[in-house]
């Protein structure tokens, strides 16, 4: 059996007509950060973009993308989400803490700053003017070698970028709380899979912009729905335009293209892969991280003395010691609804309304105190005292 390859890599024998293909390839890449990248007015630049076809869906999002693994309720308010929205995820990275630790932060605006936005100057402005570079330098390329299909494949995949654009730009719905002033404090507590806490103390007005209000919900530019729909429908013919004069120009320009897309599906994956917080422009708040201290078994008892918690239990207390109230756990099903842990969080209440915490300042470091107190050792004796009286068929009135 004889195979056949090429006989040479030249014009004549070379061919790399599936280049095509790599304009639609990338969609992991640029799928995370789409919504984002429609905030800046760069999105209207002529430029190439990998996998155009994320922005041609039928729906729009009508809100940010929200992080809907964590829960976050307000200590004192009530007030409670089963998701964090994206400003306050970007914020904290609370997903990214180890299994069963808590973390303490205060969190305050700077009234003379804008609310957090895209960043004028940040990692997606880079990509999009890398992007425009590109399509400006095949542009140069494609006149350079007399190239007009390539010249065509150059035109309807950049102002394909613009076309998108244009009928995915939005704002954010305009957010300004005025909560009463006898309102209470706007502390909250943020729980994530891992058994991890951060607990944020603020005020009531910045806990419902950042957590509680739906304040990132889009104000499109292009609000009718037919509208965008017919924009997206010029963009998948340009789309296909594009794709069908690159496999008809010559080699040299196909192979500038491969170059082009190759680089920019790289450039947006290193983009999608940053943090999210290097996308905002987070200067209005100040975060600010408290160290917390104490909260572990007292010397001599049985459990080891560690620094951090080592079970959801002890994390959970640390939490109740530190908001000094386990009200606000009651309707988060955060604890087991059973008679034995209804016991222990009364008893973890009491442990630290007993000897509330303390704070100080050491080395320009804010730090937290509170009580040692062997929480499981704690529950374990209650569980021990509960499992016994209904093996014997004790029924406590």
């Amino acid at each position: 059996m004889r195979l056949s390859f090429i006989s040479a890599f030249d014009t004549e024998s070379f061919q790399l007509d599936i280049v095509g293909f790599l304009a639609i390839l990338g969609e992991g890449s640029l799928e995370p950060i789409a919504q984002v990248a429609t905030l800046s007015y760069l999105i209207y630049l002529p430029r190439l973009i990998p996998a155009p076809q994320t922005f041609l869906k039928t729906q729009r999002p009508e809100k940010l993308e929200t992080t809907s693994n964590a829960k976050v309720v307000g200590v004192h308010s009530g007030n409670a989400s089963e998701d964090i929205h994206h400003v306050a995820h970007a914020l904290h990275r609370g997903d990214k803490l180890a299994a069963n630790t808590v973390q303490c932060v205060r969190v305050d605006e700077d009234e003379n700053l804008p609310r957090p936005s895209i960043k004028r100057y940040g990692p997606l402005a880079i990509l999009a003017v890398l992007g425009f570079a590109m399509s400006a330098t095949l542009f140069a390329l494609s006149l350079y070698y007399h190239d007009g299909m390539a010249l065509l494949a150059t035109l309807s995949l950049s102002l394909l970028s613009t076309n998108t654009g244009i009928a995915n730009k939005w704002q954010p719905t305009p957010n300004d709380p005025k909560p009463d002033k006898h309102s209470p404090p706007g502390d909250v507590v943020i729980k994530y899979p891992q058994g991890a806490f951060i607990i944020v103390k603020c005020s009531e007005r910045t806990a419902r912009y950042l957590y509680f209000n739906p304040s990132e919900r889009c104000i499109y530019s292009i609000r009718s729905t037919p509208v965008y729909r017919g924009l997206s429908l010029i963009s998948t013919l340009l789309l296909m335009a594009g794709v069908i004069s690159l496999a008809n120009s010559t080699i040299y320009l196909q192979t500038a293209f491969a170059g082009s897309y190759m680089g920019i599906n790289i450039a947006y994956w290193i983009g999608a892969a940053l943090p999210p917080a290097n996308h905002w422009d987070l200067s209005r708040l100040k975060l600010t991280h408290v160290e917390l201290r104490g909260g572990i078994p007292p010397r001599g008892a049985t459990e080891k003395i560690k620094d951090q918690p080592q079970t959801y239990t002890e994390a959970l207390w640390k939490t109740i010691a530190v908001t000094g109230t386990k009200d606000w756990l009651l309707s988060t099903g955060w604890a087991p609804k059973t008679e034995a842990w209804a016991e222990w969080l009364r008893e973890a209440e009491d442990a630290a309304q007993a000897e509330p915490m303390q704070s100080s300042w050491r080395g320009g470091q804010e730090v937290w105190k509170i009580r040692n107190w062997d929480s499981r050792q704690m529950l374990s004796t209650i569980l021990r005292t509960k499992t016994e009286t209904f093996r014997n068929g004790k029924v406590e009135v």
